[in-house]
């Protein structure tokens, strides 16, 4: 795997600014076009890659497991034009050595690679050397996830409702900057935990809540988004609800 010293990485780094918008445009040579979700061999090597360099890797998490559609160009050394683009390899299946593996033609010479995915720190990996015939393998390169900021907004379905009729709200869950796919939902009267739902994927976000019944009387509810990793854990204001007395009949 190549390196570069912090310093190095600190520059390029501060060049990525003006790549991003480009990197996120759909790829020009998209390694989703051959992906095969039975079975994936990193080391078979395009027939092409006998008249050209090739550069080939896998974007990781911090856990090492592949990450998905992340856009990857190849920028020409010395004067920094993206000479080659591909998205990182997708697949509906959980797991698999697909995940996150990309390929690069290039003619022989020397590029800076560059990684970027929303949600992440871009990676780059520069002074990368591709020869004719032989493939260049960058092995796995590691992308932090960020932490992002989210806001959490709370509503009761109905404010006040009858001493039998259970006690509902709607959670949503956003970030500007990422999806929210997962963590939990807690809502809490004083220290007392009422709910703890997950977030599910297909939920994006947005949740309903059974307290089920509560007492008699008003309640002041928290709600609170724990965060997970990538997002950070917020508050939303607090909610109010009516557990009404039943009424007397007049004699």
């Amino acid at each position: 795997m190549h390196r570069t010293t912090r310093t190095a990485r600190r520059t390029r780094l501060a060049l990525l600014s003006l790549l991003v918008p480009a990197l996120l445009v759909p790829a020009t040579a998209s390694a989703h076009d051959d992906v095969d979700d039975d079975h994936g061999d990193h080391d078979d090597v395009p027939a092409v890659a006998e008249r050209a360099g090739l550069i080939q890797g896998v974007a990781a998490d911090s856990s090492g497991r592949g990450i998905d559609d992340v856009a990857v160009q190849a920028l020409d050394a010395r004067t920094g034009e993206p000479v080659a683009s591909a998205l990182t390899y997708a697949s509906d299946r959980r797991d698999g050595v697909q995940h996150g593996y990309f390929y690069l033609h290039v003619d022989p010479g020397t590029y800076d690679v560059v990684l970027v995915k929303r949600g992440y720190d871009a990676g780059l990996l520069a002074g990368v050397t591709a020869r004719r015939k032989a493939p260049t393998s960058l092995g796995p390169i590691t992308l932090e996830l960020r932490d992002w900021p989210t806001r959490t907004a709370a509503s009761v379905v109905d404010p006040v409702v009858a001493p039998k009729q259970r006690v509902r709200l709607k959670v949503k869950v956003g970030s500007r900057k990422a999806r929210v796919d997962g963590g939990r939902v807690k809502v809490l009267e004083g220290r007392k935990v009422l709910a703890n739902q997950r977030l599910k994927r297909s939920d994006k976000g947005s949740v309903k809540v059974d307290l089920g019944r509560l007492p008699k009387g008003t309640h002041h509810l928290k709600v609170l988004f724990t965060g997970k990793e990538g997002l950070k854990p917020s508050r939303a204001e607090k909610v109010k609800v009516v557990v009404a007395r039943s009424a007397r009949r007049a004699r």
